[in-house]
């Protein structure tokens, strides 16, 4: 005790960056293993006796290849009470051919268009209104037509989350591992959704996946769909899950059965994608910026900290064992919640990711700030 005394008052000024340090490694800590407890617990068993009906919507825009390779997989489902809903959005190739086709197999297969007016300007979220209000179920469950759903009973996984006080369901969406030149796509959706469970648990609904959520068409109506921002393209997905979460819980789904596969995209579309999601991040209050980013912003100090005091020279080997140990700690942990979302072939990428994912973070913001127009 009497060496500790003396080590402590040896420090001088240190000892406040000590301080800081240590809260910084809680917190740190605290935020890492709460990440890994809430995405590796398991669900809790679901036995609904009665089974309601599901409108599945989905909006396509010159997809008839997606639509060939894609939608026989949303229609063989198996479900007693489904219908599958496909708004064609001014579609300019042989989209309505194949559509016609397909319905000679599927019964259950229900199509609407929209054409073209130079008067009025068409948009995602008045397509998705058109796909609600043709629905004949009051649970209505979202997809993209270049995604399928990874399981057979993905309708049934995902409707068997419904009671009389769940608002809106969303499920996990991400890429195929064996597909080349996606790894980072597939990690940024994979963090994305670990955020969003990490949100749902603290109560914050802000963030939904257009390519797997459901919620509740009476609730939809009640709210008015999109019509306060509706010619936006921002928002067809997060705020519905902010203005359903008044109505009902959101719940959040890990079960396999539930997860969605996406198609490889082009470049385009994958600058597409991590743009909306910070694009989204502007519209939101500093406050739930803050509060999104909390973890990194703690990642950050304590990285900042360290490296400092190693560079002021104060026992630097020992700090540097200290950053080591917590930089491997997030790694292994996240590693665990790859394994528990079906996630392989992340190891390394989200090695690089714990490294220099700020600068990553930062680049993403910067680019939305700037580019922002295209998204209005």
């Amino acid at each position: 005790m009497e060496s500790l005394r003396f080590l402590w008052g040896e420090l001088g000024a240190f000892k406040y960056g000590v301080i800081l340090l240590f809260v910084l490694i809680l917190t740190y800590t605290y935020h890492i293993i709460r990440r890994c407890v809430i995405v590796s617990r398991k669900n809790k068993p679901r036995d609904k006796q009665v089974h309601e009906g599901v409108s599945v919507i989905i909006t396509s825009h010159n997809n008839a290849e997606c639509l060939r390779r894609n939608l026989s997989s949303f229609l063989m489902q198996q479900y007693d009470n489904f219908e599958v809903i496909v708004v064609d959005e001014c579609s300019e190739d042989d989209t309505q051919d194949v559509l016609a086709e397909i319905q000679k197999d599927y019964p259950q297969l229900r199509c609407t268009r929209i054409f073209p007016d130079t008067k009025f300007r068409f948009t995602k979220k008045l397509a998705i209104n058109i796909g609600v209000l043709a629905a004949k179920h009051d649970i209505l469950l979202f997809s993209e037509i270049n995604c399928h759903p990874s399981s057979m009973y993905w309708i049934k996984t995902m409707e068997s989350y419904f009671d009389e006080n769940t608002a809106a369901v969303i499920g996990f969406a991400n890429y195929d591992f064996s597909e080349k030149n996606v790894r980072n796509l597939r990690v940024f959706r994979f963090l994305r959704f670990i955020k969003m469970m990490v949100m749902a648990k603290n109560k914050k609904y802000i963030f939904g996946d257009g390519c797997n959520m459901a919620y509740r068409k009476s609730y939809y109506i009640e709210n008015r769909g999109f019509a306060k921002n509706s010619q936006s393209y921002l928002g067809y997905d997060n705020d519905m899950v902010r203005e359903l979460s008044r109505f009902g819980t959101i719940k959040m789904t890990k079960d396999p059965d539930s997860y969605v596969i996406i198609d490889k995209s082009d470049k385009k579309g994958e600058i597409n994608e991590v743009s909306y999601y910070y694009a989204s991040k502007m519209r939101l209050t500093m406050t739930e910026r803050m509060m999104i980013d909390g973890d990194m912003i703690v990642r950050l100090f304590f990285y900042l900290t360290a490296i400092c005091l190693i560079v002021l020279g104060l026992y630097p080997i020992y700090v540097s064992l200290v950053m080591l140990t917590m930089f491997l700690m997030d790694v292994i942990l996240l590693n665990i919640c790859a394994i528990c979302l079906k996630q392989k072939k992340l190891f390394l990428t989200s090695f690089i990711i714990s490294m220099i994912g700020f600068v990553y973070r930062v680049y993403e913001n910067g680019y939305s700030f700037f580019n922002k127009k295209k998204w209005s």
